[in-house]
């Protein structure tokens, strides 16, 4: 992975970012909202200038998303797409689920490793 060129921490989400690649971690319980959602893109479209990025979520904790978030991503040309990385059976079963709300693209790993290797795919494809 490219070197880490910033961390932000929040109340309830803490952001790596590196170059063109945006990692969270939301904290344990915590219910992820519209509010959250708007909070992590204006601070995407701050430290990436407008350019495009893929974001990536580490699912160490037990949270919950409302799925309707994920119609706040309809008109954010910058975001390429998104990447669930847990080794939770449950986790991911409940990403798949989001999965169909989700309107850029959206994938599912087990390893940091396997969402990283996406995300430069991703990022080939738009020329980057």
């Amino acid at each position: 992975m490219t070197k880490r060129i910033k961390k932000i921490e929040l109340i309830d989400i803490n952001l790596e970012f590196y170059e063109e690649i945006v990692i969270s971690e939301v904290k344990e319980d915590v219910i992820l909202e519209i509010k959250h959602v708007k909070q992590m893109l204006k601070i995407c479209n701050e430290v990436f200038g407008g350019k495009k990025y893929v974001y990536i979520s580490n699912r160490k904790n037990n949270y919950n998303v409302i799925p309707t978030v994920y119609f706040e991503l309809k008109d954010v040309k910058q975001l390429l797409g998104i990447g669930i990385v847990s080794e939770s059976y449950e986790a991911l079963k409940i990403a798949n689920f989001e999965k169909q709300f989700s309107p850029v693209p959206y994938n599912i790993f087990f390893s940091m490793k396997e969402a990283h290797a996406w995300a430069k795919t991703l990022l080939k494809k738009a020329g980057l």
